[in-house]
């Protein structure tokens, strides 16, 4: 059985109760979108934008949609949690929804390295790795 697959609970409720958390925990710029074929949360936190995204079935009925949007206040809530009771940090928690400079989240940039060196069966040539920074900018030596 499905989380709160029997929920009568409307999704504009759930998309209240999503915005009040985030905003409870400081997170500015709170966004909520209810999309054909996604439910979609983004917000500020801790000097990150951060952007979570879930696919919903085209054919998917409104009871299917109230429980994704449930399941995202769910894993909102423990994602919260968890930051604030010193188990994670905001980055920890939100690592993968971490919106970077080109639009991709984290994830999206990171999933496919990850699955080749698992392919593979050895690290990839570090695809992480920053660019140094250049002497003339936030040098303080």
């Amino acid at each position: 059985m499905a989380y709160a697959e029997t929920t009568k609970v409307p999704i504009a409720q759930s998309r209240a109760e999503i915005e009040k958390l985030l905003k409870a925990a400081k997170a500015t710029r709170v966004i909520t979108m209810d999309d054909y074929l996604e439910a979609i949360v983004m917000f500020m936190l801790a000097g990150r934008l951060i952007k979570i995204v879930v696919p919903i079935a085209g054919n998917a009925n409104d009871q299917v949609r109230r429980s994704r949007w449930r399941a995202l206040l769910l894993t909102i809530k423990a994602k919260r949690e968890a930051i604030e009771n010193g188990i994670e940090t905001v980055e920890q928690a939100f690592l993968s929804h971490v919106v970077l400079p080109n639009g991709r989240t984290m994830g999206q940039w990171a999933e496919p390295a990850l699955q080749l060196a698992y392919d593979k069966g050895e690290m990839p040539s570090d695809p992480l790795r920053l660019p140094a920074p250049s002497k003339d900018r936030g040098s303080h030596g």
